[in-house]
C-alpha cells in the first residue's frame, strides 16, 4: 500500500510557495488515492491537473499500481482544516456541533481553538428584545461539521 506520509510530502513539496494547501487525504486498501486541495485565493481546474501530474511523477506506478483521483473541495463540503476557517473570515457558515445543535452566523474570528461567530442576523425579533448574546464562540473539538452558506443573489 502507498504510504500516506510520502503522498503529503509529494504535495506539500509541490504547494510550497503557493497560497494552495492540503485539505484532505485518502488512500484506500486498494490504493485509490483521492487528494482534496484548496487556496487561499481558490482552486482551479489546471492546479489539480498540475499536482495530478506532479503525484504521478513522483510516484512509480511500475512499483505499486494506483488510483489517483485530485480535486478541489468544493462548493457545499464540509471545512475541514483551520486555514479554511481563515480563508472564509466574513463568510456565512452553518455549523453543527457535537451535540447535533445547528448554528448559523458570520465568522468573525479564528484561533487556533475555534471560531467565533456574529449570529446577529440570524436570530429572531424576540431573541434580540431579550438580549440574546449576538457573538457566539465554538471550540474546533466541537464541531461536527461546517460548511459555508452561498448566496446567488
Amino acid at each position: 500500500m502507498i504510504e500516506k506520509a510520502k503522498i503529503e510530502k509529494i504535495i506539500s513539496e509541490h504547494f510550497e510557495g503557493t497560497d494552495k494547501f492540503l485539505v484532505d487525504l485518502n488512500i484506500s486498501t486498494s490504493n485509490q488515492i483521492s487528494v482534496f486541495i484548496d487556496g487561499d485565493s481558490g482552486v482551479k481546474v489546471a492546479d489539480c491537473i498540475e499536482l495530478s501530474r506532479h503525484i504521478e511523477k513522483n510516484v512509480n506506478r511500475d512499483e505499486e499500481d494506483y488510483e489517483l483521483e485530485v480535486s478541489s473541495t468544493g462548493v457545499g463540503k464540509s471545512l475541514l482544516i483551520t486555514r479554511q476557517y481563515h480563508k472564509n473570515v466574513g463568510k456565512q457558515i452553518n455549523v453543527i456541533t457535537n451535540e447535533g445543535n445547528k448554528i448559523k452566523g458570520r465568522i468573525t474570528e479564528v484561533t487556533s481553538d475555534g471560531i467565533t461567530l456574529d449570529i446577529s442576523d440570524f436570530l429572531s425579533k424576540k431573541e434580540k428584545k431579550e438580549g440574546v448574546e449576538s457573538q457566539k464562540q465554538i471550540p474546533f473539538n466541537n464541531i461536527r461539521e461546517a460548511k459555508i452558506i452561498f448566496s446567488f443573489n
